[in-house]
């Protein structure tokens, strides 16, 4: 391959890379997940109904760019929704490369156990940046989603 092909080759492959997810993506992609909305994620960090706003107001200020929780506030997010605090922290402190493969749909990571839509244990989607479970939630809201069931259930 000459110097020229390999320059284009580089140049193709890092466009082709997507942006890195940063912590406050993740946070949103994560309470998505979990069809939350702010209010009902901040639900869990108030018992007086005083501080409600306040609760929603520093929630929605996490899932703006550059805000990052302190660890024990990252630790505490999942008593509202599934969410890593170490994934989050790897987001923050480390460089892009070492950051660890996630969904760009829903923030899923292939460490996390959870069920596709057919039941079987989720796992990338052949194609792009996303799991095989959003990748069937979008075929199924596009009507072109069909489960596989086991032949003794398809009858």
């Amino acid at each position: 391959m000459s110097l020229h092909q390999q320059i284009t080759a580089d140049v193709g492959a890092a466009a082709a890379t997507p942006d890195p997810i940063k912590p406050w993506d993740y946070l949103r992609l994560r309470r998505g997940a979990a069809r939350l909305t702010i209010a009902q994620a901040a639900r869990p960090f108030w018992k007086n109904p005083a501080h409600q706003d306040d609760v929603e107001t520093i929630l929605l200020g996490f899932e703006q760019p550059d805000a990052i929780m302190d660890q024990w506030v990252a630790e505490t997010i999942n008593r509202a929704f599934p969410f890593d605090p170490l994934i989050y922290r790897q987001l923050a402190e480390d460089p892009a490369h070492l950051h660890p493969r996630l969904c760009r749909t829903c923030g899923w990571d292939e460490w996390t156990e959870t069920n596709d839509l057919e039941g079987a244990s989720n796992s990338w989607a052949e194609e792009g940046e996303r799991c095989k479970r959003c990748e069937q939630l979008e075929r199924r809201a596009a009507g072109t989603w069909q489960a596989m069931l086991p032949l003794d259930r398809a009858a």
